[in-house]
This record gives C-alpha cells, structure tokens and sequence, in this order.
C-alpha cells in the first residue's frame, strides 16, 4: 500500500511542468492574447448562457488587448 502511494505521488510530480529556466512572462496578459481572437460565432438560436460567454471573452479582450466592439 506505501509503495503504492509513493507511486502514485511520484507520477504525480512527473507530471508537473515549469518553464526551463524558471521564468515568468512579464505580461501574462500578452499570451492571452497572442493566443485569443474576437469571438464571433453568435447566432440568433445561441443560447443566453453562450452569449454571456462569448461576452465576457470579447469584454476581456477589449480591456487587455485593445480589440474594437
């Protein structure tokens, strides 16, 4: 039973990652953005829920990245 915990817990960190050496980017902010675009896939049969979401994406991208409504 301890081996097995000490398998398991030792997969577990295997499976953590970090950035080779060790840094941070200075702007997080700039990844999100370098990897994200305006959402533009509402429809008029979208869901209330979905449209909320692709708000608020859109609204994030507006206050971080300077996209235009």
């Amino acid at each position: 039973m301890v081996k097995a915990l000490i398998l398991v817990a030792a997969l577990a960190l295997a499976g953590c990652s970090s950035r080779p050496d060790g840094s941070f980017p200075s702007n997080p902010r700039s990844v999100w953005c370098t990897h994200n675009f305006p959402r533009r896939d509402a429809r008029s049969d979208t869901p209330r829920t979905d449209l909320d979401e692709i708000n608020r994406h859109n609204a994030q991208g507006v206050a971080w990245c300077g996209w235009k409504p």
